[in-house]
């Protein structure tokens, strides 16, 4: 039977084990919480010993957000100044101290009982997240962490258990969004083909545009070889969402779909 993944924004990768069309969440798949802002999915036998493993598109590290299991991006989620609607606060560690990301006028614009507090930028610099609120404010929000924000290999060892591998450094330069697996080099092993970038984001941030996509060549043991796009012929450009084979009379074809930007489409012509 089918097995199934889950994965999504500030969540933890989850796996459940399909029994006779019941699924059950398993507790120990990977060993500990692996939280992030995961954007896709792409499954295949990476290491070539007979079962599934998993690639995950995740943020990456070319960013202002920095993840670890000790100091993660949090949010909390809370109704902090009482008027019915629930706002959304967005956390960074620098040091030892969380502080909101949100600049002062968006977060006074959202929150204006803060104006009494923080009149100024002067005032507002420096304030951690517990200096703005309530320890009974943040205690009773909803709370959500994330730990790790690289796209990954997950190794399956075929008792249900997956090994987290890092993608390689190329691949982490801007965000994943889709990612497509097959042997594109017709030498037995499985490759990977990645895609991202995000451009509606607040420009205090900074669009995410760093990624031209990925030719990753498989070694069938869990490994890969990043290849440049002057030798792959696989240059993207745009926000990519989705990487598709079709085959067609003449041969498969990929389909790339972009944001707000027509199809891009590669022939497949295996050396």
């Amino acid at each position: 039977d089918l097995d199934m993944i889950l994965a999504g924004d500030w969540m933890a990768l989850k796996v459940f084990i399909n029994e006779n069309g019941s699924f059950r969440e398993s507790q120990d798949a990977f060993g500990s919480l692996i939280s992030g802002w995961w954007n896709c999915i792409a499954t295949g036998d990476f290491d070539g010993d007979g079962d599934s493993d998993f690639v995950a598109g995740n943020h990456g590290l070319n960013s202002r957000f920095k993840a670890s299991p000790e100091r993660p991006v949090t949010m909390y989620v809370n109704d902090f100044d009482l008027n019915g609607s629930a706002e959304q606060i967005i956390c960074v560690y620098e040091g030892d101290s969380a502080y909101p990301m949100a600049l002062k006028h968006d977060l006074t614009r959202q929150i204006p009982v803060l104006l009494k507090k923080y009149p100024n930028y002067e005032s507002y610099k420096e304030q951690t997240i517990t200096d703005m609120f309530a320890p009974e404010q943040l205690s009773s929000a909803i709370q959500l962490d994330v730990n790790q924000l690289e796209s990954c290999l997950f190794i399956n060892d075929g008792a249900g258990h997956f090994t987290m591998k890092t993608l390689p450094i190329e691949t982490q330069f801007s965000t994943i969004m889709a990612a497509a697996t097959g042997d594109y080099n017709s030498d037995g092993n499985l490759d990977l083909l990645l895609g991202g970038n995000l451009y509606n984001v607040k420009p205090e941030v900074g669009r995410y545009d760093a990624s031209y996509g990925h030719f990753l060549e498989g070694d069938g043991k869990g490994g890969f070889t990043v290849v440049s796009p002057l030798l792959s012929g696989f240059r993207l450009e745009g926000e990519i969402r989705d990487i598709r084979t079709i085959h067609t009379a003449n041969g498969p074809v990929l389909v790339v779909a972009r944001n707000n930007d027509p199809l891009q489409l590669f022939r497949i012509q295996a050396q």
